[in-house]
C-alpha cells in the first residue's frame, strides 16, 4: 500500500485500480495467448485528468490484475485518448506475420490545438512493447470538432475490419481490409436515442437473444455529462448490422445503467463464445476531487451480457463473470431474516457479495442499507429499495456522508447526495437482488441482470453494517452475506 492511507482506505479489493495517479475509460480489451489485456486512460504524472496516455495491466482470470508500465505515452504534440486493441491474426496490416500476429491498437490522436483523428500502434512482443504506425493518421479529421474513441472488430460475414467512432451526435462507421486505408461507410445516431451531450466510447458488437434464438447487434455509446440525467450517462440500441449500415429494430431510448457511475463501457475482443465488458466507475459531474488520494478512478467489475426479450421488449441483461467466485469467503445465511416497519441486522463488512430473494408481497417498500453506520450523531448510509407502491426501483446515498464535490468546471461544485430511480415492478412478489459493496463502490444487478445499477459509495470507512429495511413485511426467501477477499 501507499503512505497515503487516505486514499488506501477507499482502495476496492475486488475492482481495477491503478497504484497511484488518474485512471478512466477502459481501452484496448483484448484476449491473446492466455492474457486478458485492459488499456486505459491514464495520467502518468499525476491524479486529476491530463497528460492522457495508454495505462496497461494483465490477467489471466479477469479478476486479479497486474499493472504493467505505460503502453503508449502522450507526447508534447498530443495526448493518446481513448480506442480499442485488434489481434491481426491473418496479418492484413503487414505490421506482423501470420507466425506472430500484431496486437494493433487503434486510439485517438488529441492535439494539443484540439484536432482529433485516428492512429494505430503495434506490438509483437504480447502487448509489451508498442511503435506507432509511420503512416498515422489512418483516419485525419474531416473538420469535425467531435472524432474519437474508435472500436475495431473484425466482421467475417463481409471480410473486412469495421470501425464504429464517435462524432458528436452520432457514430460513423468505416471499412478497412488492411486496418490502414479507411473508407466510410455510413452514419448512425441523430435524431435517435438521448442527445442529452456529446455520444463517446461506442461498442457494436453481436449477441443472440435467448428468447428466441435471434443474433441481433447491440450498439452501445456513452452520454457526456447534462443536466437531464443529472451527469454522464449511456444507453444502447438494438438491430442489425449487414457490415456497412446499422439498423435499429425500434426508437426506444435504453440506459444501460440506472445508477450514477458507469462509463466508457468497452467490450474485450477475441473472447471465444461470450460477450465480456467492463466500464469506468465515474461520473463527467465529478470526477476530480473525490477523496481517494494520489490514486483516482476504478473500473466496474467485468460483466457476461447476454440479450433477451422482457415484457415484449428486447433488453441486454449485465451479469457479474462466474471467475468473480473465486474472491468469496464463507458464506452467511441470510434465509428467513425479515424486516417489518423496521431494520434488520444482517451482517457487516464493506467488501462483500450480497444475493437475496426478497419476498415482497407484504411490503409497500423494501431497501437495503449498506456502509451504514453513524457518524458525529448522524446514520450514513446508501441504499438500495424497491418502492412497490410508487414502481420505482432506486439507488440512494443523500445520506452517503459526501454531498458535495468539484464539478468540471474551476470553482464550480455538484451534488454528490443524490438518488436515482427508474420504473420497476416486481415478478411475481419477489425480487432478486445480487450486489457486490466493494468499498467505494457498489453495482446491483436486479432479477438476474435485467435492470443493473452502478454507484460509487463514500461513506465513512468505520460504515460497515448492512440493514434490511421494510415498510409493511420484507422477508428473505433466500440469500447469503459473502465476504471477499
Amino acid at each position: 500500500p501507499n503512505a497515503d492511507q487516505a486514499g488506501e482506505q477507499w482502495r476496492p479489493q475486488a475492482h481495477y485500480t491503478p497504484q497511484k495517479n488518474w485512471m478512466n475509460d477502459p481501452n484496448g480489451l483484448v484476449y491473446y495467448d492466455g492474457e486478458y489485456h485492459m488499456f486505459y486512460q491514464y495520467n502518468p504524472e499525476g491524479s486529476d485528468w491530463g497528460n492522457m496516455s495508454w495505462g496497461h495491466a494483465v490477467s489471466k482470470d479477469l479478476v486479479h490484475w497486474e499493472e504493467l508500465g505505460v503502453a503508449i505515452p502522450h507526447t508534447s504534440q498530443y495526448g493518446v485518448f481513448s480506442g480499442s486493441a485488434v489481434i491481426d491474426t491473418k496479418n492484413t496490416s503487414g505490421l506482423g506475420s501470420p507466425d506472430n500476429p500484431a496486437m494493433v491498437a487503434v486510439w485517438t490522436r488529441a492535439d494539443v490545438g484540439g484536432n482529433q483523428s485516428q492512429s494505430l500502434a503495434y506490438s509483437t512482443d504480447r502487448g509489451r512493447s508498442w511503435r506507432r504506425f509511420s503512416g498515422n493518421p489512418v483516419i485525419p479529421n474531416d473538420g469535425r470538432k467531435d472524432f474519437r474513441d474508435p472500436k475495431v472488430f473484425w466482421h467475417e460475414d463481409s471480410k473486412a475490419w469495421i470501425m464504429i467512432v464517435s462524432a458528436g451526435d452520432h457514430v460513423s462507421l468505416f471499412r478497412s481490409t488492411d486496418l490502414k486505408a479507411w473508407s466510410h461507410a455510413s452514419d448512425f445516431g441523430q435524431g435517435i436515442g438521448s442527445h442529452a451531450a456529446v455520444w463517446e466510447c461506442p461498442d457494436l458488437f453481436p449477441l443472440t437473444d435467448s428468447s428466441d434464438g435471434r443474433t441481433r447487434w447491440v450498439m452501445t455509446l456513452s452520454v457526456g455529462a447534462n443536466e437531464e440525467t443529472a451527469g454522464s450517462t449511456a444507453q444502447y440500441f438494438i438491430g442489425d448490422f449487414d457490415g456497412s449500415v446499422f439498423f435499429p429494430e425500434d426508437r426506444d431510448t435504453r440506459f444501460t445503467d440506472v445508477g450514477q457511475d458507469f462509463y466508457a463501457a468497452q467490450s474485450f475482443e477475441h473472447v471465444e463464445g461470450r460477450r465480456v465488458w467492463m466500464a469506468w466507475l465515474g461520473n463527467w459531474n465529478y470526477p476530480y476531487s473525490l477523496p481517494t488520494g494520489d490514486w483516482r478512478g476504478e473500473m466496474s467489475i467485468p460483466r457476461e451480457l447476454s440479450l433477451t426479450t422482457i415484457g415484449g421488449k428486447r433488453t441486454l441483461v449485465q451479469n457479474p463473470i462466474p471467475e468473480l467466485d473465486a474472491l468469496r469467503g464463507r458464506a452467511t445465511d441470510l434465509s428467513g431474516l425479515k424486516a417489518t416497519d423496521t431494520v434488520t441486522a444482517l451482517g457487516s463488512g464493506r467488501t462483500v457479495e450480497i444475493d437475496l430473494t426478497l419476498d415482497v408481497s407484504h411490503a409497500s417498500e423494501a431497501w437495503l442499507g449498506l456502509a451504514r453506520g453513524t457518524v458525529d450523531g448522524k446514520t450514513q448510509e446508501v441504499r438500495v429499495g424497491v418502492d412497490i407502491s410508487a414502481g420505482t426501483l432506486y439507488l440512494d446515498r443523500t445520506d452517503g456522508g459526501l454531498t458535495q464535490v468539484d464539478g468540471k468546471d474551476e470553482g464550480t461544485t455538484t451534488d454528490f447526495a443524490l438518488r436515482r430511480q427508474t420504473q420497476y415492478r416486481p415478478t411475481g412478489s419477489t425480487v432478486r437482488l445480487h450486489l457486490y459493496l466493494d468499498r467505494s463502490s457498489l453495482e446491483v444487478f436486479v432479477d438476474d441482470g435485467a435492470t443493473v445499477g452502478s454507484l460509487l459509495v463514500f461513506t465513512a470507512p468505520s460504515c460497515q453494517e448492512i440493514v434490511l429495511g421494510a415498510k409493511g413485511t420484507a422477508t428473505i426467501t433466500s440469500g447469503s452475506l459473502t465476504p471477499l477477499a
